[in-house]
């Protein structure tokens, strides 16, 4: 007799699931080790994506700095410019101020000397004979090495009845191998003096040059009146440094 299709099915499921089934162990795919190291690599992946994120970040704040940094240092670059510029300008002004100054105050005494020196040309004394003096005695360096001008003033204060006749003579001081030595200045090759005549004042003005064998010293100023025997005016005046 067949059995029936419900005691088939009863014993096939009892030889897959009853006692007398066989076991059946599942073994996983891949090994321990290689699900830790794919584990490891999934971790560090994460914290590289997590970190680029943040030094990305970071990285557009730092771009966001420096540019800001470099703006500033632009805006401080052109206002130090600006600042030079105005600070060159005044010093410029303030060099044009002192000159002006220096030359006005230098006009100022100029104007002083010359109201004085009339004060004296024009003052007479009651039967007072004319005095003549130097008024004024004056050197300077020249364009050059070793050029020096002069500037001397001969007036006659008090009376002016009488003439002022004579000559001027300039002779430069100062050593030569060791030795003191005179070298007359101006005048004419004949007689190496200035002739001067006037009546109330003369201005004498020139230049000389210091001899390359020579040091020059100082230069001093005589007036031999026409007919003296001595000068009646002697001065002297050293060489400006």
């Amino acid at each position: 007799m067949r059995p029936s299709l419900w005691h088939q099915l009863q014993r096939g499921v009892g030889r897959h699931f009853g006692p007398t089934a066989a076991h059946v162990a599942i073994q996983p795919r891949l090994p321990w080790y290689w699900r830790s190291l794919i584990l490891l690599l999934l971790l560090l992946l994460g914290y590289a994506a997590g970190y680029w994120q943040f030094a990305a970040g970071d990285l557009a704040a730092l771009s966001a700095k420096a540019e800001k940094a470099a703006l500033e240092t632009q805006s401080l670059q052109a206002k130090i410019v600006h600042y030079e510029r105005q600070l060159q300008v005044e010093q410029a002004a303030q060099v044009s101020l002192a000159k002006e100054l220096a030359a006005l105050q230098e006009e100022d005494m100029r104007i002083k000397e010359e109201i004085e020196f009339y004060k004296n040309i024009l003052k007479v004394a009651p039967g007072a004979a004319g005095e003549l003096r130097m008024h004024s005695f004056k050197l300077s360096k020249g364009a050059v090495e070793d050029q020096y001008n002069y500037n001397i003033m001969l007036m006659q204060s008090g009376g002016h009845d009488k003439l002022v006749q004579g000559q001027l003579n300039l002779v430069l001081q100062g050593t030569r191998d060791g030795q003191t030595v005179s070298v007359p200045v101006g005048g004419t090759p004949e007689d190496q003096g200035i002739k001067i005549n006037f009546k109330y004042y003369q201005r004498v003005e020139g230049s000389f040059s210091v001899p390359d064998d020579m040091t020059g010293q100082a230069l001093q100023a005589n007036f031999m009146a026409t007919g003296a025997g001595q000068p009646q005016i002697s001065k002297k005046m050293d060489l400006p440094v």
